[in-house]
C-alpha cells in the first residue's frame, strides 16, 4: 500500500469511527448559524438534520477509504434533489458541510484535514450549480407504452392489472427478456426517481418493488422450464444490503441465457457466500453493491474470497449505484470486471469465462 493509500485509508477510518460524535457537533453548530431552522422544521426537524448529517460523514468516510472523490460528489447532488422535495434549500446543505469542514479542522490534524478538503470542495460544487430535470427513465425503454402502463398500474395500487399486463405480453410472445430490461428494470430505475423527487411516497416505492418481486415470480415457469447446463453463477449482496431485486432480475436473466445460477439473497454472511461458491464450483460471483458506504465490505469480501484456495478460479463480476458513479471503481475493489445493467453484464461474465 503507498502513503497515499495508507493516508486515505487512515482518514476516511478515523471519520467512521468518530461520525457520531462529529454529526452531534456538526448539527449543533448548524442550528446556531441558522437559529430559523427551529422555526421551520420544529423539533423533529433537528434530529432530521443530525441523521442526515451522519449519512453525509459516512458518505465521505467511504470516498476517502477508495479514493473516489466522485462518489460523495455525486452522493451530495443525489442528496440535494432530494433534500429540494422537503424543502430544504441548496444554502442549507451547503451551510451543512461548511459545519462539518469547520469542525473537522479544528479537531483533526492538518495533515489528515489535506487528504479530506479536496473531497468537500468537490462536493461543495456540485451544491451550488442549478438543478437539472432528470428525464423519465420509462421513455428509455424499448416498451415504453407498456412500461408507463405497469408503472402507473402499480402507482394506483393495482397489482392485479400490472401483472395481466405482463401475462398479455408473454401470450403475445413478446420475449420475457424485453420484459425484464425494458419494463421491470427502467421500471426500477423510475420509481427510484420519482421517489427522490418527493412525487412518490416510500411506501409506494416499497409496494412497486414488492409487486414486481411477485409478478416476477409469475414468470418463472417460462424460465426455469429447462434444467441449466452452462456455467455456474452465485449472486450475492454485501453486509446488510436489502435492495436486492436488481439483483434478482439479473440472476433471472442469467438463467435465460443458459447459466446455473444460484441466488443467495440479501444480507449473507461472508463466510456463507464463500462457502456457496465452493460447494456449488462456481464459476463467476456476480455481487451487488447499492449503497456507497458498503463499498468497503465488498472489497474486503472480495479479498478473502481471493485468499480462499478453492475460489481461486472464480471470476467476480460486480455492479450497482456506486460502480455505476465510478466507473473505474471495481479495479479498486479488486474485481473482475464490472457491468452498468444486467444485459452488459451477461456479455461481460462470458468474456470473463473465456479468459480463465
Amino acid at each position: 500500500m503507498t502513503t497515499l493509500q495508507t493516508k486515505m485509508s487512515a482518514a476516511g477510518e478515523y471519520l467512521l469511527t468518530r461520525c457520531d460524535e462529529l454529526a452531534d457537533q456538526v448539527t449543533e453548530r448548524q442550528y446556531k448559524m441558522q437559529p430559523e431552522l427551529e422555526d421551520r422544521f420544529g423539533p423533529a426537524g433537528y434530529k432530521k438534520t443530525r441523521q442526515d448529517t451522519l449519512y453525509n460523514i459516512r458518505y465521505l468516510s467511504q470516498s476517502i477509504q477508495i479514493q473516489s472523490p466522485l462518489l460523495f460528489a455525486s452522493y451530495i447532488t443525489w442528496l440535494k434533489v432530494l433534500l429540494e422535495g422537503y424543502k430544504i434549500t441548496s444554502d442549507d446543505l451547503l451551510v451543512n458541510l461548511r459545519c462539518l469542514q469547520q469542525v473537522m479542522a479544528e479537531q483533526l490534524e492538518a495533515q489528515m484535514m489535506e487528504v479530506i478538503n479536496p473531497y468537500i470542495e468537490q462536493a461543495l460544487q456540485q451544491i451550488v450549480g442549478p438543478l437539472e430535470p432528470e428525464e423519465s427513465h420509462l421513455s428509455r425503454s424499448g416498451l415504453r407504452q407498456e412500461a408507463e402502463n405497469y408503472t402507473n398500474l402499480l402507482l394506483g395500487g393495482d397489482r392485479t392489472g400490472a401483472s395481466q399486463l405482463i401475462m398479455d405480453l408473454v401470450k403475445r410472445q413478446v420475449p420475457i427478456m424485453d420484459i425484464y430490461l425494458h419494463i421491470f428494470q427502467q421500471g426500477q430505475y423510475e420509481i427510484g426517481r420519482l421517489w427522490q423527487t418527493n412525487k412518490i411516497s416510500v411506501a409506494q416505492e416499497h409496494y412497486f418493488t414488492a409487486a414486481t418481486q411477485s409478478i416476477m415470480s409469475q414468470l418463472y415457469p417460462y424460465i426455469f422450464s429447462n434444467t441449466p447446463t452452462g456455467p455456474r453463477m452465485v449472486a450475492a449482496c454485501v453486509g446488510e444490503e436489502l435492495h436486492e431485486i436488481g439483483l434478482r432480475m439479473l440472476s433471472d436473466m442469467f438463467e435465460m441465457h443458459g447459466w446455473d445460477t444460484y441466488y443467495t439473497g440479501a444480507n449473507v454472511p461472508a463466510k456463507a457466500i464463500i462457502d456457496t461458491l465452493v460447494e456449488r464450483q462456481a464459476d463467476v460471483l456476480a455481487l451487488s453493491v447499492t449503497m456507497t458506504y458498503h463499498v468497503t465490505l465488498a472489497k474486503e469480501l472480495i479479498a478473502t474470497i481471493r485468499e480462499h484456495e478453492a475460489c481461486k478460479g472464480v471470476k467476480i463480476l460486480v455492479g450497482g449505484l456506486p460502480f455505476n458513479i465510478d466507473r473505474e471503481l471495481w479495479r479498486s475493489v479488486g474485481a473482475d470486471g464490472y457491468a452498468p445493467d444486467a444485459k452488459v453484464a451477461i456479455e461481460t461474465a462470458n468474456e470473463l469465462l473465456v479468459s480463465k
